[in-house]
This record gives structure tokens, sequence and C-alpha cells, in this order.
């Protein structure tokens, strides 16, 4: 299970490993999918581990983010690697995903648009 909690702001936050294999891709897109069901209508902070960032990685927060598009629900990523962010910056171009180095300023992004939308 993705560690998981949500901010006062009402952010939900899931931590996925930076590193993840092929065998955890399948898990980590379902316990996601699991949080958006249950957390309806809450932005969504992907918060990646200090790991380079693996394709596995990569392939999930791109499911992520469709799935998120599909139920029109903001998503940011964290990842505090700079590797990481370059190589999410390669998808960023074409998947529209918003990437910050700290969860403090992607939880604020998410937390001003979600006070505007009410």
């Amino acid at each position: 299970m993705l560690p998981v909690m949500v901010t006062e702001s009402g952010v939900l936050i899931i931590r996925l490993r930076a590193d993840l294999d092929i065998a955890g891709r399948a898990a980590a897109a379902w316990a996601i999918d699991g949080f958006l069901a249950a957390h309806q209508s809450s932005p969504v902070v992907l918060e990646l581990s200090d790991a380079p960032v693996s394709a596995a990685a990569v392939s999930t927060i791109v499911r992520a983010h469709r799935m998120c598009g599909y139920a029109d629900v903001p998503l940011a990523v964290v990842a505090s690697n700079a590797e990481a962010r370059r190589t999410l910056a390669g998808i960023a171009a074409v998947e529209t995903v918003d990437v910050h180095p700290a969860r403090a300023q992607a939880v604020a992004k998410l937390s001003a648009a979600l006070a505007a939308a009410a």
C-alpha cells in the first residue's frame, strides 16, 4: 500500500517510490485509482522518493495523470531529486505534468486552485 495523507486544505498526498519496478507498477496504479475514488475531487500530489526515477515510475505517473484528467482533478508531482525532475520535464511537455521540487510548493499551488474553485 502506498503511504497517503490529506492536508488541511484537502490536497491528497500520495508517496510513490521513484525506483518503482515493473512488478509494483500495477499495484501502485491500482492503489492510486482507489485513493482517487475515495477522495473524489481532491487535488493530488504524487511525491516521489529521492531515488532516480525508473521507467515504471514514469509510467505510473503518466497513468495517474490521465486518471486525474478523466476525473477532472488537478495533479502535481514532487521530485526533490534533480535528475528525476529532468526526466519528468521530458514527459511534462507531452503530458503537461506539473512538477515541483518541494511538497510545500505543490500543495500551495493546488490549495490555491481548490480555494479559487470554491
